[in-house]
């Protein structure tokens, strides 16, 4: 972690809730998620301790109108097994005081599951162990409630939490003027670990449409200088190294690489409407990339 103090802002996550208001399923996906925010940011140890990333800190603080249901978090805590059953047992105890406060007193949230991945024998040993957890949300009174408490239910909102993952630096995000604060990535992270998804894609068998658009978005409206490009490369290459992966200048040109962030492109314009040309995007992504002082 840098030794200077992390920059707080403050996000309307409020406002981010209500603009999905005239989708009813959104809008409750979007109440579920503002609490499962606000509950880890008053659960110890682990405020603090997680930072958020993905496509839900692109939304809530960089205002991307790309639609995400998945919330990503790394953290700097040690992978243990025991911590399934505390991460779990913290959550639950902790839901239904934050929902009350934020005013959902109809909405019951509960862990469903945490998977560790890899599983339990090889977890604490694991280059890059993570947990994906799923959290139920329902109604008061509805079959869905039902469901929720036989660990059935299927209004869930998924959260990944990656261990092991090198942080450059955080920033400290307040849920609203009085809520509470969660750590999140720094503006470097965030593009330094999209760069990063892009030139794994075939390693991990993933396609990344999502990360030339979220990058496009964000080199043109936070503009680098020299020195932060300097260190936004240099915190690629640490990101890079962790995961055995050696980037050069040409990276994101390979042909493989090109046509797995390409190939679902246009699925983006149910989230986005007018979704800008993938080629035109990528031009100017790769430009900024090889721009960095290879």
């Amino acid at each position: 972690m840098p030794d200077n103090l992390p920059e707080e802002i403050t996000v309307d996550i409020a406002e981010w809730v209500e603009r999905a208001k005239s989708d009813p399923a959104a809008y409750a996906e979007r109440q579920a998620t503002e609490i499962f925010l606000n509950t880890l940011g008053t659960t110890e140890p682990y405020c603090g301790k997680f930072f958020l990333k993905g496509g839900i800190l692109m939304g809530v603080v960089y205002e991307s109108p790309r639609h995400t249901a998945d919330i990503d978090f790394s953290t700097d805590l040690e992978p243990t097994p025991e911590m399934i059953d505390h991460l779990r047992e913290s959550l639950d105890s902790t839901f239904l005081r934050v929902a009350a406060k934020l005013g959902y007193l109809d909405t019951i949230c509960k862990v469903q599951t945490i998977k560790p991945r890899p599983r339990l024998d090889n977890f604490s040993t694991a280059q890059a162990p993570s947990f994906e957890v799923s959290v139920a949300y329902a109604r008061r009174g509805t079959n869905q409630e039902k469901l929720l408490e036989q660990g059935k239910c299927a209004t869930v909102i998924n959260a990944d939490i990656s261990f092991r993952e090198p942080v450059g630096g955080i920033q400290i995000v307040r849920l609203g003027n009085d809520g509470p604060t969660i750590s999140a990535y720094s503006l470097s992270d965030v593009i330094a670990e999209k760069f990063r998804a892009l030139l794994q894609q075939e390693i991990r068998n993933r396609f990344r449409r999502q990360d030339i658009y979220d990058l496009d978005i964000l080199i043109r409206k936070f503009p680098l200088d020299q020195e932060e490009k300097s260190k936004l490369h240099a915190l690629l290459l640490k990101k890079c190294q962790a995961r055995d992966i050696s980037p050069k200048q040409t990276s994101l040109e390979q042909e493989e690489i090109i046509r797995r962030a390409k190939s679902e492109w246009e699925t983006q314009k149910l989230e986005i409407g007018n979704l800008p040309d993938f080629d035109k995007c990528f031009r100017f992504v790769n430009d900024f990339y090889k721009s960095l002082p290879w």
